[in-house]
C-alpha cells in the first residue's frame, strides 16, 4: 500500500498524518500570496488614483467635518499603516485635525483602553485626532435614519450621520455569513445601533416555522441574493460613504493588495482579490475532510478553530467526516460560543435562543452545531474527550488515531480532501466558472 506522509501545523507544532495514496484526493492549498514592497507607499497609491471615484484629494474639501470609520482591535487590518496614511492625504487636503473624527466600529464588542487604542493606531495618530470607540447600546449616541426594504430600523453612529464626509476603512476576507468581510460592513455592523445589527443579523436564518436552519444563499463569498448582505448594503447606502480604502491580507498579516475609491466599486473589486488569492476549487465533492486550521494563532480556541470548517464543509458528501487538528490550548474561547452549544439542546432551542438576542459567536457555535447534524467530526486537540463528546464531536489523540475513526465511520475506501491552511482559504465545488459574487 503506497502511503504518504503530511506535516501539519498544530499548535506551535506540527502532527504528521500518513494516508493511503488510494484514500487520498488531494491536498489542496493557496499558493503564498507576497506582501507589497512598501504598506505605506501602497495606501497612497490607492488614494490618489481610485477606483471608480476621484482622488480623496479632489472629494474632500476646506471646512468638511470628516470621519473616518475604522476596524477594532479584533481585527488586523494594519489600521497603524492605513489611518497615519489617510491623515496625512486629509491634511494635503488643508483637512485640520480638529475637523477630523475616527470612530473605531466597535459594532456589539466593548470599547477600547487608552493603552488598546495606541497600539491600534499608534501613539502619533492618537495624539492628532480625536478618537471614538462607536457604542451600540447607546441611543444617545445615534441617529435614526430610515428603514431598510427588509424591515431593518437604521440607527447609525451620531457623528458618522452629522458628518460631511464619510471615508470607511478596513480588510476584505471571506465571511461565513455576509459573503465578505470589509467595505459596507463598516457601517453595519461596524457604526450601527443594536437593533439594527440584530435585525440584520438574524437575516441569515430562516425562521422556525419555515424549517429552521440558515438560508441557502448565505455563506463564504455569497453576496447576490444573500438577505443579510444586501441588506448591510442597503444599510450602507443610506450613510452613502464618500470614500473607501480596505486592505487584503497575506497570510503574514501583510498587505498584499489596497483597493479605494467608491465604496461598492472598490468592494467589489477587492472581493475578487480575495478569491483569486484564497479560494480553491474542486470538481467533486469528498468522503473526508482533513482540516489543519494552519497552527498558531489559527487554532489558539474552539471558536477561532471552527472558521477552518466553515470554510470546507461545501465539498463533504452528506454523512462525511470531518478531521479537525486544532490545539486549542485556550479551551473554547468565547462564553457564547459555548454555551449554546451545550446549555441548549435541540436546533429549535438554539434557533431560539438566536432570534431572542444574536450575537456572532452564539451563530458560530450553532453553525458547528449544524455541522455535527450532518457529519461526523473528530476533533484532535488540547480538550478532554468527555468535553468534546458534549460538545458533540469525537475526540481522538492523534492523527492517526482520527483516520482509524474515519475508517469505522465511512468505511476502507473512503476518499479524501487534506486541507493544510484551512482557515485562509475556502473550498467551493465548481464548474470553473467565475465564483464571484456567489452562487
Amino acid at each position: 500500500m503506497d502511503m504518504k506522509t503530511l506535516e501539519l501545523k498544530y499548535g506551535r507544532k506540527a502532527l504528521n498524518l500518513g494516508i493511503s495514496t488510494k484514500n487520498l484526493l488531494a491536498v489542496l492549498g493557496a499558493g503564498d500570496v507576497p506582501a507589497v514592497a512598501d504598506e505605506r507607499k501602497a495606501v497612497l497609491k490607492a488614494l490618489r488614483d481610485p477606483i471608480n471615484s476621484p482622488p480623496l484629494s479632489e472629494i474632500i474639501k476646506k471646512g468638511d467635518r470628516v470621519v473616518i470609520i475604522a476596524s477594532d482591535i479584533t481585527r488586523n487590518v494594519r489600521n497603524q499603516v492605513v489611518i497615519p496614511a489617510l491623515l496625512d492625504e486629509l491634511r494635503q487636503a488643508q483637512i485640520p485635525c480638529e475637523d477630523i473624527t475616527v470612530v473605531v466600529a466597535t459594532g456589539t464588542h466593548r470599547g477600547h483602553t487608552r493603552q488598546e487604542l495606541e497600539y491600534l493606531f499608534g501613539l502619533e495618530v492618537t495624539r492628532r485626532v480625536r478618537i471614538v470607540d462607536h457604542d451600540s447600546r447607546n441611543k444617545n449616541e445615534l441617529v435614526y435614519v430610515g428603514t431598510t426594504s427588509r424591515g431593518t430600523p437604521v440607527w447609525i453612529n451620531r457623528l458618522v450621520a452629522e458628518a460631511d464626509k464619510v471615508i470607511i476603512t478596513g480588510g476584505i476576507v471571506y465571511h461565513s455569513m455576509a459573503g465578505f468581510g470589509g467595505g459596507r460592513k463598516a457601517i453595519c455592523p461596524g457604526v450601527s445601533g443594536f437593533d439594527t445589527i440584530q435585525h440584520n443579523h438574524k437575516l441569515m436564518l430562516n425562521p422556525p416555522e419555515k424549517g429552521g436552519g440558515l438560508k441557502e444563499s448565505v455563506g463564504c463569498g455569497k453576496l447576490k441574493g444573500n438577505p443579510m448582505a444586501e441588506d448591510m448594503d442597503e444599510i450602507a447606502a443610506m450613510v452613502n460613504p464618500s470614500f473607501m480604502v480596505n486592505v487584503i491580507l497575506n497570510h503574514e498579516g501583510k498587505i498584499a493588495k489596497v483597493v479605494a475609491g467608491d465604496y461598492r466599486k472598490a468592494f467589489e473589486e477587492g472581493c475578487r482579490t480575495v478569491e483569486e488569492f484564497y479560494s480553491l476549487k474542486v470538481k467533486e465533492k469528498a468522503d473526508v475532510l482533513v482540516l489543519s486550521c494552519g497552527g498558531f494563532p489559527k487554532d489558539i480556541d474552539l471558536y477561532q478553530a471552527t472558521k477552518a470548517v466553515e470554510n470546507s464543509v461545501g465539498v463533504l458528501k452528506e454523512g462525511g467526516a470531518v478531521v479537525l487538528l486544532a490545539e486549542c490550548p485556550e479551551g473554547v474561547g468565547h462564553g457564547d460560543f459555548y454555551r449554546i452549544i451545550k446549555e441548549f439542546k435541540t436546533r429549535r432551542q438554539r434557533e431560539e435562543e438566536l432570534w431572542r438576542e444574536f450575537t456572532i459567536a452564539k451563530a458560530v457555535g450553532y453553525m458547528l452545531t449544524l455541522t455535527c447534524e450532518k457529519h461526523r467530526v473528530i476533533l484532535v486537540s488540547n480538550f478532554d474527550p468527555e468535553a468534546v463528546c458534549e460538545m458533540g464531536m469525537i475526540p481522538a489523540k492523534d492523527a492517526r488515531q482520527a483516520l482509524e475513526k474515519v475508517r469505522e465511520i465511512v468505511g476502507d475506501d473512503f476518499r479524501a480532501y487534506v486541507v493544510p491552511d484551512a482557515s485562509s482559504t475556502v473550498l467551493f465545488l465548481s464548474d470553473d466558472s467565475e465564483i464571484f459574487p456567489g452562487k
